[in-house]
């Protein structure tokens, strides 16, 4: 029977998949966790075989836990279960040695072909990020231009408003906003608004001037 330890800051995503995993013979869910604090202890004890970790957890990471058992020499098999990374994401959990990256969207047999590969020693990576090149073979740098309205929606985001409080602001419909924020999820290369701020302050910042 293969224990797992599952992290994930979705109350109803992290029971439905407990359910799930727990109807396989030879899997079961040991401890759930929401954040990386309440996580840790359960880590420490390491009374599992496979670590289940999303990477958003609230305004933490999973790398963080990653980090911990690189530095703690805890050799136990990871697999990340995500709605997406950036590409610096995806080569810094490879760096660390995740045995895997699994998109949510994916259908769930899927994912239990990821978790045996892991469980085998292998590494299952998301075709989507299957090409993302070693450091060796590093990708061009792709110059981003923002748009005036580009710039104004980003501003509402960085300051936390709802679309609806940024199509008010700029006089706009709020379907609008949502057409903006696809352009710049699709320019950036994110899934998500908390990867759009991350990767717009960090790589692009002289964009928002």
């Amino acid at each position: 029977m293969t224990r797992i330890l599952l992290v994930d800051d979705h109350a109803l995503f992290r029971e439905s998949l407990s359910r799930l995993l727990n109807q396989e013979t030879d899997l079961k869910v040991v401890a759930q966790a929401s954040t990386v604090e309440e996580a840790l202890p359960h880590i420490e004890a390491g009374e599992f075989d496979l670590l289940l970790l999303d990477y958003e957890l609230g305004d933490r990471r999973g790398n963080e836990i990653v980090t911990w058992l690189q530095e703690h020499g805890k050799n136990v098999p990871v697999l990340v279960v995500t709605v997406g990374l950036t590409q610096a994401e995806v080569r810094q959990m490879k760096n660390k040695g995740v045995g895997g990256i699994f998109l949510k969207n994916n259908p769930p047999e899927m994912l239990m072909v990821a978790i045996r590969a892991v469980l085998d020693g292998k590494t299952w990576i998301d075709p989507k990020y299957s090409s993302i090149g070693e450091p060796s073979t590093p990708s061009p740098y792709r110059k981003v231009r923002f748009t005036e309205r580009d710039r104004d929606v980003l501003r509402g985001v960085f300051e936390g408003l709802a679309n609806k409080e940024i199509a008010d602001r700029l006089s706009v419909s709020e379907s609008a906003i949502k057409a903006s924020l696809q352009q710049l999820f699709s320019k950036t290369g994110v899934r998500t608004r908390s990867q759009l701020v991350r990767v717009a302050l960090e790589q692009y910042r002289r964009e928002l001037l």
